[in-house]
């Protein structure tokens, strides 16, 4: 099975988004909450499902990892001085075949930098979410296995100073994630998102 590596192209649009980042923060409303992470972030329609009346801000970027997210933490969640948090990431760290420790390691200092700036502030940590590994998937879903998605979520769970949201369950059917809830074996459909959303809502 192939590891995951980044286009050119997709580094390109990662920068260019950061940069939409940059220029909008500014505007939006301190105290929000905010949701970091990867593409299954980026893509989930929190105003539609979390509601619209709420001061929500998706700061997912595509693509990215534990690494990216550690040096663009200013961007991404100091700049808009939160008082929530939700993240989800590491699904990429996965598929470029990082070792489960290092993943995790970077994890808590994503934690650890954020409690530094705002001790007051909630961090919510997302679930990695099930891939699945179909043959008729494995173009996309390439090295992730939800045995690696289960080791590092238990060790997630176990961290303390943080409310850990399990995503995971809800999204499994006979051991995968449930073909009603994926386009392509990793990213959810709206119904994946509107079922994560049910969970979510409850921690808002």
């Amino acid at each position: 099975m192939q590891k995951e590596t980044l286009t050119p192209e997709l580094k390109a649009y990662q920068k260019a988004r950061l940069g939409y980042f940059k220029q909008n923060n500014p505007r939006q409303k301190e105290g929000g909450t905010v949701f970091v992470g990867d593409s299954l972030i980026e893509f989930f329609p929190i105003k539609k499902y979390l509601g619209r009346n709420l001061n929500l801000i998706n700061r997912g970027i595509a693509g990215t990892d534990t690494k990216w997210l550690l040096d663009h933490l200013q961007e991404q969640v100091f700049d808009l001085k939160p008082s929530k948090v939700f993240i989800l990431i590491g699904t990429n760290d996965i598929g470029m075949g990082l070792a489960l420790p290092d993943i995790l390691a970077n994890i808590v200092q994503i934690v650890s930098e954020i409690r530094s700036q705002f001790l007051e502030t909630e961090i919510c940590l997302l679930s990695l979410l099930p891939v699945n590994e179909e043959p008729i998937f494995q173009e996309r879903v390439k090295i992730r296995q939800n045995k690696d998605i289960e080791d590092l979520n238990l060790s997630l769970s176990l961290l303390s100073s943080l409310t850990y949201v399990d995503l995971y369950s809800c999204l499994l059917e006979n051991g995968q994630l449930g073909q009603a809830y994926t386009k392509d074996g990793l990213h959810l459909t709206q119904e994946g998102y509107r079922l994560i959303s049910s969970k979510i809502a409850t921690y808002l």
